[in-house]
């Protein structure tokens, strides 16, 4: 670089010599063209950096997409409805569980460092547009005071100045990038489910029976929530759905995640109006009362990992 300089410089010397001796083109404008010169220099190197660093990101953002949608793929596959554990207990459905949170945060992870890539490559095009300009701007200008003949005339100047904007205006935007409908922030109520003991909402209101009860696959105590077929499920706390399928004795369940261990766990359900992966909030409608059970009632446990809590403390009941 401080070569190409000092080159630079007695190319310099070289033009000032007619300037001064026949008065062509004076002392500013050939500063000027230094000054281009190293401008040109720069943006080329500039916009050499810029290509090399597009087609890394480019072959970095294809690799990602890729491993995203077969990380997609494979959470549709365990997910949908037919694959949810059948045996094993309670303790499977909860490994169940797990492997689908894993996944999903293994989603989440790639969904938002591929859309990272795509703003990065927004960014690119951006500079390399705005890169190409300012070269095509700077040669324009090198080319006319290289065959200006006034000297400093205010006629000359003015015939030098750009005429029109092209390229890449600040309103422009770009977007090529797939939408795999995820959300892109994991992020669980923040109230924390163990400070509303004795506070939880009751999954059901209104004219409801309530009897202690055990299902045979639970190794503690639950609730039966007697209600009419019908009569809408609430959620106790806000929380994220974690299993929706039919399980043993405890018919068609769904499970809240609270975060921090915790589960909600809802069985004998008729109409389940939520899906895996639903955030819902407090008092949220899960479903209805079905009719695997007679009389028909909710069945309600909660659980702190794969341990049974007594729910009646946690209702305030």
């Amino acid at each position: 670089m401080r070569a190409r300089r000092i080159a630079r410089l007695f190319v310099l010397f070289a033009l000032l010599l007619p300037a001064v001796g026949f008065g062509q083109r004076g002392l500013s404008g050939d500063l000027e063209v230094a000054g281009l010169l190293d401008g040109i220099e720069a943006g080329t190197a500039r916009q050499e950096r810029l290509e090399r660093e597009s087609t890394s990101l480019t072959t970095r953002r294809e690799q990602t997409r890729g491993s995203l949608r077969s990380q997609v793929r494979a959470l549709y596959r365990i997910t949908r409805s037919g694959l949810s554990p059948m045996a094993g207990g309670f303790d499977a459905v909860l490994r169940h569980v797990a492997r689908v949170r894993r996944l999903q945060r293994i989603v989440r992870r790639q969904a938002v460092e591929l859309n990272g890539f795509e703003q990065r490559a927004q960014t690119l095009r951006i500079e390399r547009a705005q890169v190409a300009q300012e070269l095509d701007r700077a040669r324009t200008r090198l080319t006319a005071l290289q065959h200006a003949p006034a000297r400093d005339g205010a006629s000359g100047l003015m015939n030098l100045l750009p005429q029109g904007e092209s390229g890449y205006r600040p309103g422009d935007s770009y977007s090529d990038g797939e939408d795999y409908g995820l959300r892109l922030v994991d992020q669980l109520p923040s109230d924390g489910f163990a400070a509303q003991r004795g506070r939880l909402a009751s999954p059901i209101t209104g004219d409801v029976r309530i009897v202690p009860a055990q299902r045979a696959e639970s190794d503690g105590p639950g609730l039966e929530l007697q209600a009419e077929v019908g009569t809408a499920v609430r959620a106790a706390a806000a929380g994220r759905v974690a299993f929706s399928d039919r399980y043993g004795s405890y018919g068609r369940l769904v499970i809240l995640d609270h975060g921090d261990g915790y589960y909600t766990v809802y069985g004998g359900l008729g109409a389940v109006e939520v899906r895996v992966g639903d955030d819902l909030s407090r008092e949220a409608r899960i479903g209805s009362v079905g009719t695997d059970y007679s009389p028909s009632a909710l069945f309600f446990e909660i659980r702190k990992g794969t341990r049974t809590l007594e729910p009646r403390p946690w209702l305030g009941l």
